[in-house]
């Protein structure tokens, strides 16, 4: 039980942490910078003013999201499914923290309760690489070009700052040119990139190569295609046990994961329309609490299940309950909760190096508890806030540019 409530604790924490941040920005006047500037406002070139201009471009982006949340009222946008890109960045997060959690003694239980993260960035990425594709005259090279742009410019970026920064950053020691330009072509060479985390990214890229190209064999029945040939691939790597690496990592059963999210979005009919049924609310529930409880008690009762059922499959509940809620009418349109959700690529890459960090800072006094819970109190909300920046100043520009230019 101490786990499990440790476990819920440091949930909230993180979503207290990145929503107070969010209301802190959204206070500041000058995040609204149509309204003109107030009596007392700052003059222009002093300080307080760079820090205004600093607010208002990241306050362009909110009120974007805040845009895109009312137009969702008339086209389906998949609200709900925001909370659980931030459930499972937070997640992945705070797995890499995994340290500073055996540190205060907590062992490896919550961390092994929090790899559910992984599994569900999957599956999400899955359900929404299906909806993406559902689109009228979607085609498979539209597509492809709209995932390179959205994906390369940023992981690019921060696979070079980890290759020149990574024995100072985290201590794994200098890795080669080799292995930059293999992990820049997402090309395992071992167990990681030289980015760790984005070790699911390889998983991510694959999906989608393997979306498109089912997409240009058949429309129909591309998403079903997708699926078979991801299990035929699992099912070969599982019968052969390759050795090598990339054979290893594009066999990996969790590649299922994102078949998953594929099956669930045209098993719930995809964008069509539901009316109103107050009844499928039960079943919602009933996914998501088999779900949640399944990712709290495997640690404890079936911790040697196969990753697959483990935490695949209740990744998959909580997404089926999720989006059944939302069809049903029950829907979050929070604006904080969207736009950090919109920097959950940010928080993907860059978590890193601020955890990287953290745990610099924690070996400063390693028998310290309280600096221990700080960090691991402080360290999503530091996260959130680097993330937000990236975002605003380098993800969101550069995609629209490449949009505009390349679309």
């Amino acid at each position: 039980m101490r786990a499990v409530f440790a476990f819920v604790t440091l949930g909230l924490a993180a979503l207290a942490a990145s929503m107070l941040f969010m209301l802190l920005l959204r206070a500041y006047p000058a995040l609204h910078g149509d309204r003109g500037r107030l009596p007392g406002s700052p003059l222009p070139g002093t300080a307080s003013n760079r820090v205004a201009g600093v607010s208002s471009r990241i306050g362009e982006e909110y009120e974007l999201t805040t845009r895109q949340i009312s137009a969702s009222r008339e086209k389906l946008f998949w609200n709900n499914i925001q909370i659980l890109r931030l459930i499972a960045a937070y997640g992945i997060v705070y797995v890499h923290l995994e340290p500073v959690f055996i540190a205060i003694g907590a062992g490896s239980t919550i961390v092994d309760m929090l790899r559910f993260g992984t599994d569900l960035f999957l599956v999400v990425s899955g359900f929404l690489s299906a909806h993406v594709l559902s689109r009228p005259g979607r085609t498979a090279p539209a597509y492809l070009r709209d995932r390179a742009i959205r994906i390369l410019p940023l992981y690019w970026l921060f696979t070079l700052a980890a290759f020149f920064a990574k024995d100072w950053v985290t201590g794994y020691g200098t890795p080669t040119v080799r292995e930059l330009v293999m992990s820049m072509l997402f090309i395992p060479y071992g167990p990681y990139p030289i980015l760790h985390p984005t070790w699911t990214l390889v998983i991510i890229v694959q999906f989608s190569l393997i979306m498109a190209a089912c997409l240009a064999v058949s429309r129909r029945n591309a998403a079903y295609l997708a699926s078979a040939f991801v299990v035929l691939l699992v099912l070969l790597g599982r019968i052969f046990q390759p050795e090598n690496p990339a054979l290893a990592a594009y066999t990996d059963p969790i590649l299922i994961d994102s078949a998953f999210g594929v099956l669930i979005y045209k098993a719930l009919g995809g964008e069509q329309r539901w009316p109103a049924q107050d009844r499928a609310v039960g079943w919602a529930l009933l996914a998501l609490g088999i779900g949640m409880a399944a990712v709290v008690l495997r640690p404890m009762f079936w911790a040697d299940l196969p990753r697959l059922v483990g935490l695949g499959l209740p990744a998959a509940l909580l997404l089926f309950g999720t989006v059944i809620l939302e069809r049903s009418g029950h829907v979050v349109r929070s604006a904080s909760v969207n736009f950090v959700a919109r920097c959950t690529f940010a928080i993907y890459l860059c978590h890193q190096f601020v955890n990287g960090a953290s745990e610099k800072i924690v070996s400063l006094d390693p028998t310290s508890r309280v600096v221990h819970v700080l960090v691991l109190v402080a360290t999503p909300l530091l996260v959130t806030i680097v993330a937000v920046f990236i975002f605003s100043y380098v993800e969101a520009p550069v995609t629209r540019h490449l949009k505009g230019h390349l679309g």
